[in-house]
Order: C-alpha cells, then structure tokens, then sequence
C-alpha cells in the first residue's frame, strides 16, 4: 500500500490509467512548479463521474497514462501570485476549466470555451505543459484543471469555488460537475414552462438531479423519468418523478411516453445516457417545438439521424447541453443553499469509497449497486 504521509513537499499519490479499458493504479507522483494562476489542493474526496471512466476506456480520446478526475474538494494548501478568491487554508469545490479569454467565456459562456478540448481533455495545460511527473518524466495531467484522482494536485484557479469550512466536502464535490449538469440543464437549458411535460432519459446521478430540480424548481406539470434499472426509476418517483418506464420491460419506449403525453410528445427532455438508440428516441418523442437536449458522453465519430422535412413542421430544437451551461462562481453556491434548505437532496445518491477502492467503483457502477460514488483521500 502507498502512504498518503510523505515529508516531501511535492510528491504525493494518484490513481493513474496507463492503457486504454487498463485498472487505476495507485502511484507516486510529483508536483510540477505551480504557475500564478494556479492553487494546489490537498483533496479531501472526489466524485467520480462517467466521463472519467470514459476517457479512461477510449470512448473520449485522451493521452495516456493519464490522471483523471473533475469532482475534486479539498483544503487549498498554496496559492498562486495572480489568485485573488482563494487563499490558503480555504475550502474548495473544484469544477471544470475555461480559458476566460476566447468569446464564448468572455460572453459569459465558459462551458462553451473555445479551448475546452484541450483545457479538459488534452492532458496537460494549454502551452503543453504538465502539472504531474512519475518516475522521472511528466505524466499527462490537468484534467479540466485539476486532475482530482489524486491527494494533493495544481489546480487551475479558475476551477476553485469557495464554501464555508463547516460543509461536509465529501458529499458537495458532485456539484463540480454531475449535479450542476442534470440540475443547470434543466434551469438554465431547458427551462420547462407552467403545464408542459419533461422526460429525462437515464437515473443516474446526473438524469436524477435534474428530476429533482424540475420537480422542485420548475412549474413542469409532467415529469417522465426513462432508465433500466428499477431501483433508479424507484428513487426517481420518490425524487419527482410523476411517472417512471422502465425500457426494458418490453414494448417501445416512443409510444409510452406519447400515451403519457396523450400523443403531444415531450416538450423537453434530455439524454444522460450517451446511448445513439437513446438519442434518437428522444428526438422521435419530441413534442411540437419542443426542445430536447444530448448532456450524456456520446462516442465521437458516430451520428444519428433526423428529417429534415418532418422538422420543418415539427419546429424541434435539438441541442448540446455541456456542465448545464453554468457559470460555476454563481451556480454552484446556488446549489450549496439549495441544498443545506433540504430542496436538491442529492446526498442521498452518494456512495463512498478509500481511494483505493476505485476499480469496484467501476464494478459497481455498472451493476447498479451505487449511482454517486466519491472516493476519499484521508
């Protein structure tokens, strides 16, 4: 087993993925030299998603070996020259990264960044620089400006929010990326109107969070959560679901959610699951200018299909949902308040691991046995 407690002031561990559909193991790594825009946290837990099992597999390509994670909280440690919001000492949740310079940013658009590919997924900064070294040479590092599957990482300071030190990190970090897509999407994509219906295709953590916040925040009248798992699709009616198809159970997914609707359609929806058959299926349901919406990692390279002239009289608006179109320094603390009040009980979805325990995470995420898992570092 590594030690977490090491005298030396820049090495530390991380989980790193070496080969494509290869386990995380546990490694010692070293710190690079900070850079003025950047802090170093030490991590106190992190949320694993499924975009970080998805570039660990090939279906998002990135350089390898690599250390992911993009669900990072922890305590900040040091601070960089040019860091005015954070100091140290101060708790952090960490989310994704954006340049602030491209015009998507400076249009108050950052999970539009020009340079978000390369910010998140390139595996290093954006000169090509690395934040990590192992044994001797860089490892492909600065996931989404963080690489959080790690005790202690440089962080970019763009991707630090501040809270109060009395929250529980462990069960906030999710908020960094897989709360804030299911729940912004919904507020800030989708925006349901007074009587309309929604269906929400997949009951993990992101599809179950934006149940929750169309339930609670939202004056949708319909609300039709689509999994095939039934203990997903159980806790989507005990979180606001009004009704719930499990898709396996037989017969077409397209035609139940229209005798929901009485033959309309939805008039929003998204797609959690990434699944091309999914997609298409939530397109096939949309109502009359409805809007519907793929948030879920689809494999690159691959296409659905549409008609143009049945969309002419349809009116639908299909679109791309990327981190709920969130300006993470507003969203997130928003989310916090909502929910220490008890409205966005998302804690509920969280199952914890020792970091060491990331392979059965992957194990038991695929089985259904956990929906939010969250590694812990101490």
């Amino acid at each position: 087993m590594t030690d977490l407690n090491d005298d030396d002031d820049e090495s530390t561990i991380a989980l790193v993925v070496s080969e494509v559909n290869g386990p995380f193991e546990v490694k010692r790594i070293t710190l690079k030299e900070m850079r003025p825009d950047e802090i170093i946290v030490r991590m106190v837990a992190t949320g694993v998603c499924h975009t970080d099992f998805a570039s660990a597999d090939g279906t998002i390509p990135v350089p390898l070996p690599l250390v992911v994670g993009h669900e990072g909280s922890g305590v900040v440690e040091k601070v960089g020259a040019d860091i005015k919001h954070v100091t140290v000492g101060d708790h952090v949740l960490l989310t994704y990264n954006a340049c602030l310079q491209c015009t998507a940013c400076l249009r108050g658009n950052p999970a539009y960044c020009v340079h978000a590919g390369a910010l998140c997924f390139g595996g290093s900064r954006l000169d090509g620089s690395m934040t990590m070294a192992m044994d001797g040479a860089d490892i492909h590092s600065a996931f989404f400006g963080q690489s959080s599957f790690a005790c202690r990482s440089v962080v970019r300071g763009v991707c630090a929010v501040k809270v109060d030190k009395d929250l529980p990190l462990h069960l906030l970090c999710p908020l960094g990326c897989g709360i804030q897509t299911g729940v912004g999407t919904i507020l800030n994509v989708l925006k349901p109107s007074v009587g309309s219906s929604i269906a929400i295709f997949g009951a993990g953590s992101v599809g179950l969070a934006g149940i929750m916040a169309a339930a609670r925040f939202t004056p949708a009248a319909q609300i039709i959560a689509v999994d095939i798992v039934n203990r997903k699709l159980a806790l989507a009616k005990e979180f606001g679901a009004t009704h719930i198809i499990n898709s396996k159970d037989g017969g077409n997914v397209v035609e139940k959610i229209m005798a929901v609707t009485k033959g309309q359609g939805a008039d929003f929806a998204f797609d959690a699951t990434g699944n091309l058959q999914v997609i298409q299926d939530m397109i096939a349901v949309a109502a009359k200018n409805g809007t519907v919406a793929t948030v879920g990692s689809a494999p690159f390279g691959k296409f659905i299909q549409i008609e143009p002239a049945a969309w002419i009289q349809r009116g639908v608006n299909y679109t791309g949902a990327c981190q709920g179109s969130s300006l993470p320094q507003l969203f997130i603390p928003a989310l916090v308040e909502f929910w220490k009040q008890g409205r966005l009980p998302f804690d509920r979805l969280i199952t914890t691991y020792r970091y060491t325990e990331i392979n059965k995470v992957k194990e038991d995420i695929h089985s259904g046995v956990c929906i939010k898992p969250v590694l812990l570092w101490d």
